[in-house]
């Protein structure tokens, strides 16, 4: 009877990994609270998202990191997990829309489970001149 082979040894065996990096994530509790509490927000459709300076001990200019909210109001976990992958995914796959230097917290609302990546994608670039106006207005704030 043959055996099945045997599991690939490394990561790079399997291929590339497409996941967001520790520094491009917010972590910890204590960091979204942080930022939950900014009042500068941007609204789509389906996300509301929250935007804070990143704090660092330097004035180097750090990428934007993200960290996804979705309450149990947009559905069981199956679709909650899916519309936070989702936005991972536009995250990723457009990182020149959130600006260096800023902490994102996106909250997802009811619904956007149901659209395709290619959709939210598209609404997250359309909030790009908004999030950097934002950005904005925040670096001077924290100048002033």
């Amino acid at each position: 009877m043959p055996t099945a082979p045997a599991p690939p040894a490394t990561v790079e065996a399997r291929g590339p990994r497409f996941g967001l990096s520790r520094a491009q994530r917010i972590r910890r509790r204590a960091e979204f609270v942080r930022i939950q509490g900014s009042p500068v927000r941007v609204t789509t459709r389906h996300l509301l998202l929250l935007l804070a300076l990143t704090v660092t001990t330097d004035e180097t200019l750090v990428p934007a990191r993200l960290g996804v909210v979705a309450s149990r109001k947009v559905g069981p976990s199956v679709v909650r997990s899916r519309a936070k992958r989702l936005v991972r995914e536009a995250f990723r796959l457009h990182p020149e829309v959130f600006p260096a230097g800023l902490d994102v917290v996106v909250i997802v609302r009811p619904g956007t489970h149901l659209l395709r990546l290619a959709d939210l994608a598209a609404e997250v670039v359309g909030a790009a001149p908004a999030l950097a106006r934002r950005a904005r207005e925040l670096r001077n704030r924290a100048r002033g």
